[in-house]
């Protein structure tokens, strides 16, 4: 990197002042030795509610943050974070841009070079990554190689009034979608997919999209903005067993059949099927997520999801998009 900094003299600035955005200012105060200059956000209320809470500067535009900040979180608008993205990191700023990267292919590489050629971080905010359980599981796969056959995904909530300008595979799905090809560090070769339009939004509200990797492992993922029932887990079926991850309660189980019989003192049982909870240290994720962007602009680190692979996520969510429309005619 350019810049040599330590973390006690990291300034930090946010782009943003909705929910999310409130919720990086929360954060980044209670990190020692990270100094909040200021948040920009164009709405006066919004902005002034910010600055009141969070005891920071508030400005208008990203222009105000140039020359005062040497980090900035940008959580606004997906169709804003090209230009609001670019304008930062071509002026040396060090950025978090919030899921998805960019609204379009041309705007992520733009974003990407932008990064590149400033040699500033580019970290994307795909905030599941640091989820614990999910840490957790990605190391006991690549330990001794495991061997992935499939995983079945559902992330379902109820509607919210907060998203409205994207279907549900860019909302939600995209989560998932990161994950999966981290795991399986695999090719799709195939997709399929089906979604259902409740008549609110803009877009699929409910999708479900099968994966063929080319190893011959699949992956079945479905999203909902439309269930009730509020669900987030993975089961992933290797050689390991059957484990199933619970993201809100950051727990893993993995379950085995046929275990050896079992001496209990009162005679020799067969087991029919063997369940072994794996110990799984709590935190929250966008905590994580900030300690990682500083570690990674203070020891120079490389981000755990950088532009290129939130691209790559972009590009399945994009396909998964075409294929829907298409009803999955191939070509």
């Amino acid at each position: 990197m350019k810049k040599s900094l330590t973390q006690s003299s990291l300034r930090f600035g946010v782009v943003g002042a909705g929910i999310m955005g409130r919720n990086h200012l929360r954060v980044l105060k209670s990190l020692k030795n990270v100094d909040v200059v200021g948040v920009v956000e164009p709405d006066p209320q919004r902005r002034a509610f910010a600055v009141d809470t969070y005891e920071c500067e508030g400005f208008a535009t990203v222009e105000e943050l140039v020359g005062r900040v040497d980090a900035v979180c940008v959580v606004s608008p997906t169709e804003t974070h090209e230009k609001i993205g670019t304008h930062l990191l071509k002026n040396g700023i060090h950025c978090l841009i919030e899921k998805p990267l960019a609204a379009t292919e041309a705007e992520c590489l733009a974003l990407i070079e932008a990064a590149e050629r400033a040699d500033v971080v580019l970290l994307v905010g795909h905030i599941e990554r640091f989820n614990p359980a999910v840490q957790q599981l990605s190391e006991m796969l690549k330990e001794g190689h495991r061997k992935i056959q499939a995983i079945d995904v559902k992330r379902m909530s109820s509607a919210s009034s907060r998203i409205v300008d994207v279907d549900v595979v860019m909302d939600l799905m995209v989560h998932d979608l990161d994950i999966v090809l981290t795991l399986m560090a695999d090719k799709v070769v195939d997709i399929t997919a089906r979604g259902v339009y409740s008549g609110g939004g803009r877009g699929k509200d409910y999708v479900t999209a099968l994966l063929t990797f080319e190893s011959g492992a699949l992956a079945c993922v479905t999203a909902s903005r439309i269930t009730e029932n509020r669900i987030r887990e993975m089961l992933v079926t290797s050689d390991l067993g059957c484990i199933a991850l619970d993201y809100a309660s950051q727990r893993i189980a993995v379950y085995k059949q046929n275990r050896p019989e079992f001496e209990t003192g009162l005679g020799n049982y067969q087991f029919d099927l063997s369940m072994g909870r794996v110990l799984v240290r709590p935190g929250e994720p966008l905590v994580l997520e900030l300690k990682h962007f500083v570690d990674c602009i203070v020891a120079r680190k490389p981000p755990l999801v950088n532009g290129t692979a939130a691209l790559e996520a972009l590009r399945l969510v994009w396909e998964i998009q075409r294929r829907i429309e298409l009803g999955n005619s191939f070509g």
